[in-house]
């Protein structure tokens, strides 16, 4: 079993931020070159040429679609408490009308989607380079998180999010296709354009990462297969979490055990391991989380 803690991202950088980037940029003051920035979590390198951002602390990038462009995202369009972008935009590309940009975060990159109208499409796919030997999951919660080759999480993408121009939410959802995050926005007749969406890409989340090996998994599995309860599967779940981790782990299992039978079933049925991100609801030393647990189906490393 290989478990990763992650903390939680500060908020008053990001707020700080949010407020310079409320001004829209302009096309003519942007020229787009090989580039390397500094975040809090290391190094964020752009390449023009093959139009990808790569956040290097986690060895991971990310390539827009579509063809290279001067032209920007509009921030003024989205809400300041989704916006996690801490400077000008480093890379714009425009697929069929629909304007991306991508901007540095404390921890990674943020790129966002702006949609024109009802003609543009509604799919936008985003190819990664991933760690070798590395696996992205997404979570039933809508985040992906990426992981190397023996298991452990070094980042990921948040839940995805889209606001319309009145700033009401869009649903929207990722998808993952092989090593291809693909991210759908429903637009219909009565949606109020322009609508703005985003994947965002960073070394920092909520919580603990848990990727059970096969045995492991089986033994889970046969722990619902037999009825044995919540108590049991937290044994197996979360006996590498430290101590008090472990306590509202088993508290948050005891909670969500119904909704962990499916994924579990499903892991172990197609010869596969399960993996368990496990959110904070409380900072602490260690942090704990008490109500939610999110459970998806990866390649075992053993």
């Amino acid at each position: 079993m290989k478990f990763t803690r992650k903390a939680h991202r500060g908020t008053a950088s990001a707020a700080i931020a949010t407020a310079m980037l409320l001004t829209p940029l302009s096309a003519s003051a942007t020229t787009w070159g090989a580039d390397s920035l500094m975040t809090d979590s290391g190094a964020v390198i752009v390449d023009p040429e093959s139009q990808t951002l790569a956040v290097e602390d986690i060895d991971v990038s990310i390539q827009m679609p579509g063809e290279i462009t001067e032209s920007v995202v509009d921030v003024s369009q989205v809400p300041e408490v989704l916006l996690s972008a801490t400077g000008p935009a480093l890379l714009s590309t425009n697929q069929d009308s629909t304007l991306i940009s991508s901007y540095a975060t404390d921890d990674g990159v943020q790129t966002l989607i702006q949609i024109p109208d009802a003609s543009a499409p509604s799919e936008y796919r985003f190819p990664l380079n991933l760690p070798v030997g590395g696996q992205a999951a997404l979570f039933d919660d809508g985040s992906v998180v990426i992981s190397d080759d023996a298991g452990v999480a070094t980042g990921g993408f948040r839940a995805p999010w889209a606001v319309d121009a009145n700033g009401d939410s869009i649903p929207t959802s990722f998808r993952i296709e092989g090593t291809t995050l693909i991210q759908t926005v429903a637009i219909d007749a009565d949606t109020v354009f322009p609508v703005t969406a985003d994947p965002d890409l960073g070394t920092e989340w909520w919580g603990y990462y848990v990727q059970l090996t096969r045995a492991e998994t089986k033994k889970a599995a046969s722990v619902i297969a037999n009825n044995q309860g919540a108590g049991v599967l937290a044994g197996v779940v979360c006996g590498a979490l430290p101590g008090p981790a472990a306590l509202g782990c088993g508290a948050a299992i005891a909670l969500a055990y119904f909704a962990l039978i499916d994924p579990i079933n499903r892991a172990n049925a197609a010869g596969k391991c399960v993996a368990i991100n496990y959110p904070w609801l409380a900072l602490s030393n260690p942090p704990i989380g008490w109500t939610s647990i999110n459970a998806t189906t990866v390649n075992c490393r053993r």
